[in-house]
């Protein structure tokens, strides 16, 4: 794929980190654990443990639908209770039962073989429930998500353990509402960037001119309102992120002047996370198009949560690699050419058009770095032109994330 790297970035090991020291003392407490109560009580006990953590993978979901709408600290709230709930509860009812049966060994030679199997117990059950849950710490936005990407403990553990089950990867949504997919299927840290340049390289003239071709696209659905951008492909046609339209059931699209207008999606990819969008009386002019080139400075314009006025953020390219991510939903794995970017751009920017400082379209803007706030991904031009001759299915916009 013209002599790009793949990256699947399966890390085995590395410096440890404060989150190394942590889950080690996690994995002594539960073999003082195992230890005291033994195999049949405490195994009972993880058993239930985790059983309930696949349970919360339908309560939880459910729960946060009642507040769809609502603020993100509310949800996340919402969301903790829920599962500490769920969990606390199967867990208690299972060790119940481990706690009866263990009496009836207490006083027998097999006591100390319940004791020493407890202690392994614990600590096979921590590193479980440790396993389960990486996917959705890496997503948490800020010092979580860089300590699991950089732990070694658990790029170890994932690098020798197959993935965890997509139920329990569902609970990546308890903490992570941006619905930027993953551009990397494995856990990692971001890449490493410079710092984006510190002034708009590109001419004032330039820019305004290149504004005039974006749009901020809303979307209705899944009882809550969307909002990204998004660029003229043509006089009458749009194009976005499929993260952004996901679910939707009315959509319409804002052009720099104020002016609104209906749109209709007609190619929904949620492999690619492109989409585009039919926009009758658009009226704005298509950006020229140019291949990116590594090193190069440019601009991202978007409009960063749902502003009327775009913003340009001062970019670089860093990087251009084939990367191995999964689809928008966090299903399928996904092959796609991406733009490593040097830029601090916000959630709304997905669907944002990156130029250069002439002005053409170098790629698509789709996801932001949960743990390098001035890392983001954008899609080449490989991949947009894969959609552009796609087959059109007017109001397909697939379920919600």
């Amino acid at each position: 794929m013209d002599g790009r790297r793949t990256v699947h970035h399966r890390r085995y090991g590395g410096m440890v980190n404060l989150l190394d020291v942590l889950l080690i003392l996690l994995v002594l407490v539960a073999i003082g654990g195992g230890l005291r109560l033994g195999f049949v009580a405490r195994a009972a006990s993880w058993i239930g443990l985790a059983v309930g953590v696949v349970c919360a993978t339908w309560t939880v979901p459910n729960a946060l639908s009642l507040v769809e709408g609502g603020e993100a600290g509310m949800r996340l709230l919402v969301g903790l209770v829920v599962l500490a709930v769920t969990v606390t509860v199967v867990a208690s009812l299972f060790q119940a039962v481990g706690l009866r049966a263990r009496r009836s060994i207490a006083a027998t030679p097999l006591s100390g073989l319940d004791r020493g199997l407890g202690a392994l117990a614990g600590a096979g059950a921590m590193v479980a429930v440790i396993w389960l849950l990486l996917p959705a710490a890496a997503q948490v936005p800020g010092e979580v998500s860089r300590q699991v990407r950089t732990s070694a403990l658990a790029a170890t553990l994932e690098g020798s353990t197959p993935e965890p089950p997509d139920a329990v990867r569902a609970l990546r949504n308890l903490v992570d509402n941006s619905r930027f997919p993953e551009v990397f299927a494995d856990l990692q840290p971001a890449p490493v960037t410079g710092p984006p340049p510190e002034d708009i390289p590109v001419p004032q003239d330039i820019v305004d001119r290149a504004t005039a071709a974006t749009v901020n696209v809303e979307a209705d659905g899944c009882n809550r309102r969307y909002e990204g951008s998004g660029f003229a492909l043509a006089t009458d046609t749009v194009v976005t992120n499929a993260h952004v339209v996901a679910g939707a059931e009315d959509v319409q699209v804002k052009r720099p002047d104020g002016e609104v207008r209906p749109a209709t999606v007609v190619v929904f990819d949620p492999d690619r996370d492109l989409a585009i969008l039919e926009v009758p009386d658009l009226g704005q002019q298509p950006l020229p198009t140019a291949p990116a080139e590594t090193g190069s400075d440019g601009a991202v314009i978007g409009y960063p949560g749902g502003q009327d006025t775009p913003r340009v953020a001062p970019t670089r390219i860093d990087d251009q690699r084939t990367a191995v991510g999964r689809d928008i939903y966090g299903q399928e794995r996904t092959e796609r050419q991406v733009l490593f970017l040097s830029s601090a751009l916000q959630q709304g920017d997905s669907g944002s058009p990156v130029i250069d400082v002439e002005g053409r379209l170098n790629g698509v803007v789709f996801a932001i770095s949960p743990d390098n706030p001035t890392a983001a991904f954008a899609l080449d031009l490989d991949e947009l032109e894969a959609i552009v001759d796609a087959p059109r299915a007017p109001g397909e916009t697939g379920p919600c994330i």
